[in-house]
């Protein structure tokens, strides 16, 4: 490509070659250090490219070999330039857009969000937008290791975050903790208990550190303590003269119950594509919607598809226009019943798809109740699911003063 580009800027001709002996002619310019290219064979002689500069020195060669050659097409810039040296506007066209090209350069017009799962990407953008990072934004005014800390320290659920610009692209990098959520949300620097975060009973306890308050078997509400942090310490005489305080750690999974309501309408309005489509094209420039004023789709009842493309040179070099292509796709409504057989198999298509939701939090189906019971025009799934996951929750411990023979309770939150 590079070799293209340089044969463009110094100019070449592609010409025909005719005469007593073409070989002879070719194994001249082959001796002579002479480039030639694209070589075919034409007739009774050849067709060829050769720059400007080895046309000059092709003329004792051709009185040497008594061959002939004629010009079929000019190429590269010297002879456009040549083409177009009295247009002055179209030469001053040519040097402005270069430097709004240029200008444009040092901004960033596009921003790619890779590894994110909990975080959204409106979530990332938004917070770049705070930051003043975002499209439209000056690249020397970005400091990515700032961004890459400031991200961190926003968000607890990254651990790991990289910021490069590449070209007009930011390329924003991050990795999640992918543990449950008990896993991160607890403070190093705070000596914490172990609490319930939802009503449930007990089906196992495994405690590393702490004081177990709970056992298999027992029911609990939401914010009973199940682990404490703090170890209480009695004299001779039985009596608390003191506390050993270290943050609770324990696995404990319990029995939970969900409750379950699927509502789904008997009457349906039915949406049939009737094949009529339309299209229409919007541009972008700076942010600033230019939609065309004369186009109507006519259609009562559409859907539209939208599909934008950015104007880009290359991979990492993209500019602040973008094309919009919607497609309106007219449909008819129709209104519809559905049968008793279509409500037992949408409800149970939603019932496995929540059951879905749940084992993919990690939290482990150990039975369901849900019946279907018809109220007016409407069918309702209703019952309870029996599942059995973590319910670990931390807040911050007691820490117990004691004087004498009582203790004075404070807390640690201060």
């Amino acid at each position: 490509m590079l070799l293209s580009a340089m044969k463009y800027v110094r100019g070449y001709v592609y010409v025909q070659l005719t005469g007593y002996a073409p070989e002879r002619f070719l194994n001249l310019c082959g001796s002579r250090d002479i480039l030639i290219w694209n070589l075919t064979p034409y007739g009774e002689g050849y067709r060829f490219c050769i720059s400007v500069e080895g046309f000059r020195s092709l003329k004792p060669i051709l009185k040497k070999t008594r061959t002939k050659i004629r010009i079929i097409r000019r190429c590269g810039m010297p002879f456009h330039a040549h083409r177009y040296r009295k247009r002055k506007v179209f030469a001053v066209g040519i040097f402005l857009f270069s430097a709004l090209l240029y200008y444009m350069s040092g901004f960033i017009w596009n921003i790619e969000v890779n590894g994110n799962s909990y975080l959204s990407e409106e979530v990332i953008l938004d917070f770049l937008k705070e930051e003043g990072s975002s499209f439209g934004a000056k690249k020397t005014r970005v400091d990515c290791a700032r961004l890459e800390e400031a991200l961190r320290s926003r968000y607890s659920e990254v651990i790991w975050t990289s910021v490069k610009i590449y070209g007009t692209k930011m390329t924003v990098d991050i990795q999640e903790n992918l543990l449950p959520e008990e896993d991160y949300q607890k403070k190093e620097d705070t000596v914490c208990d172990i609490i319930a975060s939802k009503d449930g009973v007990i089906q196992d306890i495994v405690t590393r550190s702490g004081t177990p308050l709970v056992a298999a078997g027992d029911e609990v509400k939401a914010g009973d303590i199940l682990v404490s942090g703090s170890l209480e310490i009695r004299n001779d005489s039985g009596e608390v003269s003191g506390y050993l305080y270290e943050s609770a750690d324990a696995d404990i999974t319990a029995e939970v119950s969900y409750s379950y309501e699927d509502v789904i309408e008997a009457d349906y309005i039915d949406e049939t594509p009737t094949g009529n489509t339309k299209t229409d094209y919007s541009i972008r420039i700076f942010g600033a919607a230019f939609a065309n004023p004369f186009f109507k789709h006519g259609f009562e009842h559409c859907s539209v598809v939208s599909d934008t493309s950015q104007l880009r040179f290359t991979d990492n070099f993209y500019l602040p226009v973008s094309l919009t292509r919607k497609t309106y796709q007219e449909y008819q409504k129709t209104k519809k019943t559905h049968s008793e057989k279509e409500i037992r198999q949408i409800a149970t298509k939603n019932l496995r798809n929540y059951l879905a939701d749940l084992e993919e939090k990690g939290i482990q189906i150990i039975g369901k109740n849900v019946m279907i019971v018809k109220k007016n025009n409407k069918y309702v799934a209703g019952g309870t699911i029996d599942a059995c996951e973590s319910i670990v929750s931390y807040q911050p411990a007691r820490i117990y003063q004691t004087t004498g023979e009582e203790g004075r309770e404070t807390d640690e939150s201060d």
